[in-house]
């Protein structure tokens, strides 16, 4: 969604709020206006503007067979589909797990979910964050198998790559950008204090999630800059 051209953060924060408006084990259709999504969205001039930005993400949704939309009048009854993309309908993650857990005989499951705690709207930090911190915020919640422990998470860039399909600029700017909120703690650690001397032993950055951070209200807090002012020099020996 994100690599799919112009639009693509609010593309995928449109379908996540799709999916968390879903309340029953399969789909019910949304009748919601678009500058309704918009204001959710923060996006500017959501009457018209904003409404073009999320007609616009709603046909590339349906395009690509994320979604469903029966065209009625004045609004658009959006039924969501499933996540992968092949405009199959959707299930429930837990009911689609508990199904499979009953039916299938192969030791790896398909259907292992996340889930994403309301806060994630209801404080607005779907609408404060970009669509490259959102893609990270899920990826690490991925890694973490949900907002349980705290567990040092990391993954190179070739993971980001291949397991999410994240470029390094996301990452690099994903992760920025989630410290800047509160929501991630980034620390130093080595690879295996085992292995290494500590003459020698080579660094990485790990993150850590703040799922209590999802509980305030969004912000983005730069980072204050150091501004280096010149040492003003005295008068010199030989000045009158």
């Amino acid at each position: 969604m994100l690599r799919g051209g112009r639009g693509g953060q609010v593309r995928l924060k449109l379908y996540l709020s799709y999916l968390w408006l879903q309340k029953e084990d399969s789909a019910r259709e949304l009748a919601i206006r678009h500058s309704a999504w918009a204001t959710l969205l923060d996006l500017p001039d959501p009457e018209k503007a904003g409404a073009r930005r999320i007609s616009d993400a709603q046909a590339w949704l349906e395009e690509h067979r994320f979604i469903d939309v029966r065209r009625t009048g004045r609004l658009n009854l959006v039924t969501v589909l499933d996540e992968n993309g092949r405009g199959e309908p959707w299930i429930a993650p837990g009911a689609a797990a508990k199904r499979e857990k009953e039916t299938s005989d192969i030791g790896v499951l398909l259907h292992r979910y996340i889930q994403v705690p309301e806060t994630f709207w209801t404080r607005g930090h779907i609408a404060v964050l970009s669509g490259a911190a959102v893609a990270m915020f899920l990826a690490l919640l991925c890694e973490n198998g949900g907002l349980g422990e705290e567990v040092p998470l990391w993954f190179s860039p070739r993971d980001a790559e291949g397991r999410f399909a994240l470029s390094e600029d996301t990452r690099s700017k994903g992760l920025q950008e989630l410290g800047k909120a509160g929501l991630i703690t980034t620390k130093r650690r080595p690879v295996n204090e085992t292995d290494f001397q500590a003459e020698a032993m080579y660094m990485r950055n790990v993150h850590f999630l703040r799922p209590e951070r999802l509980a305030e209200p969004a912000a983005i807090v730069p980072r204050r800059r150091v501004v280096k002012v010149p040492r003003r020099r005295g008068p010199s020996a030989d000045s009158e």
